[in-house]
């Protein structure tokens, strides 16, 4: 018996591992991984190996040596393509077509997904159970042991079919000790075509009711790769993709036939097919491009037939009433291959996976290019030159209006010379206020945007230009703080180099040099004036109390006017001296504001300047480039094979 193969979630991709005996070998599908071999699958999986070590064979003759086998150039390429774009392919459904290159032409094992699509209160799984029961059922023997199985069987529990002649006397093999069951079906009407159909119940998502909500790239995704939920430890699920060549959707009734409407199935070149059971109504009453079917009908033409060959009209007459030989056929066609060429199946899932890649492919570029009605017409780098003198033009905008209305507002007016005296401790918070709130928080928010979209469109985070003192150890994140709790503990730069930001970070420099800087010398100035006047008018008027009391002063009125010319004095010397602080300080707050603007300007144009971003989009540009040149290799070496 061959060694049990075991499935590990890994980065939200699941990979099938193998046993140690099998190591080397590429990972094979789902399909093939759920279940251990028995001994009458011994020969499928000999064949497997050979065909492996046939194409390693093939494939280090050929490293030295162009090869002409286009199905091999095929495969090589795929393989380079995932090498060189993995972001750009869809790597489960790339996986299952190099399975099928790698298998002998007009071998490969095509896989059918039959999802019952439901509306999200009642599933179309048993509707879609009856599908495939009638699809495999021999009307001219009495019912088989896997028909009951496949009856029994939970809708809600995805179920593998293998369609292969029986061996001997084993006609069903039902799994009972791994994850998923699988069920192995004899049908003369499709051993000859090597098929691996899979069972399960999806919901429709909501917009699926919007017509064209849904790309046809979409619904590939969804269909060609459904998502199991494979039970693990624990009363655990871990979702595993299978990807499959074709999906059958079979929906239920009038609602299942509105979700089918609404999804492009006609746009994916026959990998797709949509039936509707709906009894009493066909497909011309209709007008609709998916197949109604009705499985009654089937059903009870194989039940007539199998009571005796006098019912073989009734049976002919119900089977094609019910359009069920229209899937048959939709099967047949997907898997029959003639003269030993590939599979039209596997032929279509390497075309339809190529179109998806040159899709994202597009969608890349324009992403990168990022091309919007503004920059319309102009280079990116072009336009991120015009994005930064814009933003340099706001910037100062930004300034000049918000300082007007910080400097005219109230918490500014409360700061006057005459309230310094009850107000004199809120000089630092008051100010701080107005920094935090009105310097350019707007200006720095979006120079943070324009620096993402210049690391969007190069790829990574170029370096800025950063204020002189960040480089000495000052960062505007860093700070000095004293270790321990004594007073004389020494002081330490806390500095880092993580704490360096990622763009210009001048306006936040600036915005703390003032407050740590600036305010507290105008918090200090401002204590220190009031001392000073409350100082002078205290000496002068204890010179005019003792003018009086030693009788030098003739009269109170006279020691009164030394007392006020005192206070006048210092009063004014306080105004004088507050005012022109103030006035100075607002200009200090406005000039450090200009000279951030200009020097985050000038950081962010040395990198333009520079040529990182541009030679970042040359380079990005050349990398999409060679993929867009292994698809068409790719397409051209499909388009060559037999």
């Amino acid at each position: 018996m061959a060694s049990k193969t075991t499935l590990l979630p890994r980065s939200g991709q699941r990979r099938l591992l193998l046993g140690p005996g099998r190591r080397h070998q590429t990972p094979i599908c789902p399909f093939c991984s759920f279940v251990p071999r028995t001994s009458g699958t011994q020969p499928r999986t000999a064949r497997h190996d050979v065909g492996s070590r046939r194409w390693q064979s093939t494939t280090t003759t050929t490293a030295t040596t162009t090869s002409t086998d286009p199905r091999v150039e095929l495969e090589r390429t795929l393989l380079e393509l995932q090498t060189r774009a993995p972001n750009l392919v869809n790597l489960s459904r790339l996986q299952l077509a190099l399975q099928g290159l790698r298998q002998s032409p007009g071998e490969e094992v095509v896989r059918v997904a039959i999802l019952g699509l439901g509306d999200g209160g009642s599933g179309a799984g048993p509707t879609a159970r009856r599908v495939l029961g009638m699809l495999l059922a021999d009307p001219l023997v009495d019912e088989e042991a896997w028909e009951r199985e496949l009856e029994a069987h939970d809708p809600s529990r995805p179920l593998i079919v293998r369609v292969a002649p029986s061996r001997g006397d084993v006609g069903l093999e039902l799994s009972t000790d791994t994850a998923l069951h699988e069920l192995h079906v004899s049908s003369p009407e499709l051993n000859g075509f090597n098929l691996e159909l899979l069972l399960m119940d999806v919901s429709a998502p909501y917009g699926y009711g919007a017509p064209g909500a849904v790309s046809i790239q979409a619904l590939e995704d969804a269909v060609l790769v459904p998502t199991v939920d494979v039970p693990s430890v624990e009363d655990r699920v871990s979702p595993v993709t299978t990807p499959v060549h074709q999906a059958l959707l079979v929906a239920d009734g009038l609602m299942g036939a509105v979700n089918v409407s609404a999804l492009p199935v006609s746009e994916s070149s026959g990998s797709i097919k949509a039936a509707v059971q709906m009894e009493g109504v066909s497909k011309q009453q209709l007008q609709a491009d998916f197949d109604v079917i009705d499985v009654s009908l089937a059903e009870q033409g194989v039940q007539l037939f199998r009571q005796g060959p006098q019912h073989a009209m009734d049976y002919e007459r119900l089977w094609f009433a019910s359009n069920l030989p229209a899937l048959t056929t939709w099967l047949k066609a997907g898997a029959r291959s003639t003269e030993r060429a590939t599979k039209p199946a596997v032929r279509q899932l390497i075309a339809s996976l190529l179109r998806g890649t040159i899709s994202s492919i597009q969608a890349e570029q324009a992403r990168k290019l990022w091309r919007t009605p503004a920059t319309q017409g102009t280079s990116p780098p072009g336009a991120l030159d015009e994005r930064l003198a814009e933003w340099a033009q706001h910037a100062h905008a930004e300034l000049q209006d918000e300082l007007d209305l910080a400097f005219t507002g109230r918490r500014w007016r409360k700061l006057g010379w005459w309230k310094l005296f009850w107000r004199v401790d809120d000089v630092a918070m008051l100010t701080n206020e107005m920094l935090s709130q009105r310097f350019m928080p707007t200006a720095e928010q979006e120079l943070v945007y324009l620096t993402g979209r210049i690391a969007e469109l190069g790829g990574d985070s170029p370096t800025y230009p950063q204020p002189v003192s960040s480089r000495d150890g000052e960062t505007p994140g860093s700070e000095k703080r004293r270790l321990g709790s004594g007073e004389h503990a020494p002081a330490v730069a806390a500095t880092a180099s993580s704490a360096l930001p990622k763009w210009p970070g001048h306006i936040a420099f600036t915005r703390r040099y003032l407050q740590n800087e600036t305010v507290p010398a105008l918090q200090s100035l401002a204590q220190k004036l009031v001392m000073q006047s409350l100082g002078t008018s205290g000496i002068t008027t204890s010179l005019a109390a003792l003018l009086y009391v030693s009788s030098l002063a003739s009269s109170l009125y006279e020691a009164g006017a030394v007392a006020a010319l005192g206070i006048v004095y210092s009063l004014g010397r306080m105004q004088k001296k507050w005012e022109t602080a103030r006035g100075f300080w607002e200009g200090e707050v406005r000039e450090e504001g200009r000279k951030a603007v200009r020097a985050a300007e000038a950081s962010v144009a040395t990198v333009l300047e520079d040529g990182g971003a541009r030679k970042a989009v040359g380079q990005q540009t050349e990398e999409l480039q060679k993929a867009r040149d292994l698809v068409a290799r790719a397409e051209d070496a499909l388009a060559r094979m037999k």
